[in-house]
């Protein structure tokens, strides 16, 4: 794992958005559709806001990007707890983007169960040929996407293992959602973590040890890198040791 360290959040999403950026147009220069795991959380959406403000956005044909979230809480289309939500009022408020490549998750009032939108977008993530990188917000605890720390969830890995699943009773509000797998992020070339806060200090130093039991964000990578996103005081003590 690659540590990237910044000063502050300030200082990390333009330089997280610009690198979006080039994986972005370097894919499209070589033809193909770039295909990105998008993340909520502040982090996320601090991202999402420097992507929107990057100087290079247009060079980017966001019609032609494939979006997927990496979780999504079960509530109504619109509603302020969706994680989609956040794109629509940063970066696909700036850019245009073609619906039939932002694959969102099923909402609360569409009609299917919370099982069914889990098994669609199971079936959606394993129709994506490649994924080039998934951005990851690591919370307080170690978890990412709605994957948490001692939860069955994380028991879904092998190749029969679903790529998404429905999430009941999580930890944290609001208690239904939908979450891709830890084999469906690690099928990203490039898995980034974003952590910024000294709340996170904790886990950071956790996942950078390596410890046993390994937290969620230590327990997925990218097949090309995976990178660590982080400012100051979320490395705390792990800085030195881990740069």
């Amino acid at each position: 794992m690659r540590v990237a360290e910044y000063r502050s959040l300030d200082d990390l999403a333009p330089a997280v958005a610009s690198e979006f950026v080039s994986v972005c147009r370097e894919r499209q220069r070589d033809g193909g559709v770039p295909c990105a795991v998008l993340t909520g959380g502040s982090g996320g959406e601090r991202v999402l806001e420097a992507l929107a403000a990057h100087p290079g956005r247009d060079t980017v044909d966001w019609a032609r990007v494939r979006f997927l979230w990496g979780d999504e809480r079960w509530a109504p289309a619109g509603h302020a707890d969706r994680n989609d939500l956040l794109a629509d009022r940063t970066l696909f408020r700036a850019v245009t983007v073609d619906p039939a490549l932002v694959h969102r998750v099923a909402a609360s009032d569409s009609g299917v169960t919370l099982d069914a939108a889990a098994a669609e977008y199971a079936d959606v993530v394993e129709s994506v040929g490649r994924i080039d990188l998934a951005l990851n917000g690591v919370g307080p605890d170690g978890h990412i996407a709605s994957l948490f720390p001692g939860r069955e969830e994380l028991e879904a890995v092998g190749s029969e293992a679903p790529m998404a699943l429905a999430i009941r009773h999580s930890p944290k509000p609001p208690p239904e959602r939908v979450t891709v797998t830890l084999p469906a992020l690690s099928r990203a070339e490039r898995v980034w973590l974003i952590a910024a806060g000294e709340a996170k200090a904790a886990a950071i130093g956790h996942v950078l040890a390596e410890r046993e039991p390994l937290l969620p964000a230590a327990r997925v990578s990218g097949s090309v890198e995976t990178v660590l996103w982080a400012d100051t005081a979320a490395l705390g003590a792990s800085a030195a040791s881990s740069s």
